[in-house]
């Protein structure tokens, strides 16, 4: 029961930064957190490519050839990305500060207003659990672009871990196994209750 409560405490705190007064002002003021990364960027465009495709044959995504920016930041730096974005959601959601149990840790973050994926800037994508954090995004990025509408912001997370989970199957490894996250706890989480 904890850890579906962790959960719920992070999809809420995972609602993407669409409605941020200011994202670019919010990146422009710590552009020294974003760090250049040739090599971990170079695969990554290549692996958008793969990703797009499995998405658009796996799930109801559009294979869009738009991809996003990646940047990568320190792990300080997305947790102040993820915390702006729950002081908003908590606004939205009206949940109490109180309430909150300590979020789960920060491994990426999708802004819908840059399009920019933001990774920790020790992100490689070689393993299969670096890939999914890139396939989760990528479902929020395809989402976007395709202007899907959710009833709640937990519900767009549903997908993106479906999405997630089923990639890491490829290789022999869940959701659970590597992120300790169940199956049936995406799925009460990313219902919406009002």
């Amino acid at each position: 029961m904890f850890k579906q409560f962790l959960l719920v405490a992070a999809l809420v705190g995972s609602l993407q930064s669409s409605c941020h007064a200011d994202p670019a002002a919010r990146v422009a003021a710590d552009s020294s957190a974003v760090q250049p990364q040739s090599e971990a960027t170079r695969a990554t465009r290549d692996l958008l490519d793969e990703i797009v495709t499995w998405l658009g044959s796996n799930f109801d995504l559009p294979a869009a050839a738009d991809h996003p920016a990646v940047a990568f930041v320190s792990q300080s730096r997305l947790e102040t990305m993820r915390a702006e974005d729950r002081a908003f959601s908590r606004g939205l959601t009206q949940g109490a500060v109180g309430d909150e149990p300590a979020p789960r840790r920060v491994v990426a973050v999708y802004d819908i207003n840059l399009k920019t994926i933001f990774l920790p800037d020790d992100w490689t994508g070689k393993s299969p659990a670096g890939q999914s954090i890139l396939v989760h995004e990528m479902v929020h990025h395809l989402q976007n672009l395709a202007g899907l509408k959710f009833e709640c912001p937990m519900a767009r997370e549903k997908v993106a871990y479906m999405a997630q989970d089923t990639w890491l199957r490829r290789f022999g490894t869940s959701l659970e196994s590597e992120f300790e996250l169940d199956m049936f706890t995406v799925l009460i989480s990313s219902t919406c209750m009002y």
